[in-house]
């Protein structure tokens, strides 16, 4: 799953069933570096020890219920998953995104997989800072593009995906219109607001998550 925090919920954050919304970055060369971290803020790959944190930021993120045994497994080398990067404050694990390969879907791209970070953390670009390091894995691994899923109501994740170089990818009946409204409402977003699309906090738990879910 694909999203960042909006602070607010559309009526399509109430029809969970839908399929998500699908994205492509379609060039990884001359990605720019991800935004400086704040003092004491180090970017770095996820390692077992960081499982119960992990577990918590992603309950705050998406809104279910993870445990450490659910964190191993989903993030795990059988499931896809080469690496996991978190930003690890003085107070703990503050985000996290992987890099997936699902070679027989995508054999030409990474996969973005649950990207999340802290309702406290908002402000921090912290989501971006984690997605464009799973990017620049992708491209020195010799993908050439990568690829996401996200939600309609995910509006500041998506904008800054779209900073990002990712694209809509229409895929399924009634896409093509749900990108129309999608791209209509972050048009329609206050200049505030849509400059914390870089933000990765909010006051709704399913806004907070960016990412790929399978």
């Amino acid at each position: 799953m694909s999203g960042e925090a909006s602070g607010e919920v559309s009526k399509e954050s109430e029809e969970p069933s839908k399929p998500q919304l699908f994205m492509r970055q379609p060039d990884l060369s001359g990605l720019p570096a991800a935004p400086a971290l704040a003092p004491g803020y180090v970017l770095r790959p996820a390692v077992p020890a960081d499982h119960e944190e992990l577990a918590d930021l992603l309950s705050e993120a998406f809104g279910d219920t993870w445990d450490a045994e659910r964190v191993a497994g989903e993030f795990s080398p059988g499931n896809g998953v080469e690496v996991s990067y978190v930003v690890a404050a003085p107070a703990g694990v503050v985000a996290t995104a992987a890099a997936r390969q699902l070679p027989d879907r995508f054999p030409d791209a990474g996969y973005v997989h649950y990207v999340g970070a802290r309702f406290s953390e908002r402000g921090k670009q912290l989501g971006e800072v984690v997605t464009r390091r799973v990017l620049a894995h992708f491209a020195a691994a010799g993908l050439h593009q990568a690829v996401l899923e996200t939600d309609d109501f995910r509006l500041p994740a998506i904008w800054t995906y779209l900073r990002l170089g990712f694209v809509p990818e229409p895929r399924a009946p009634g896409d093509v219109v749900r990108w129309s409204r999608v791209l209509r409402n972050l048009a329609a977003r206050p200049a505030r607001t849509t400059a914390a699309a870089t933000d990765s906090g909010s006051a709704h738990p399913s806004d907070t998550a960016a990412g790929a879910r399978s």
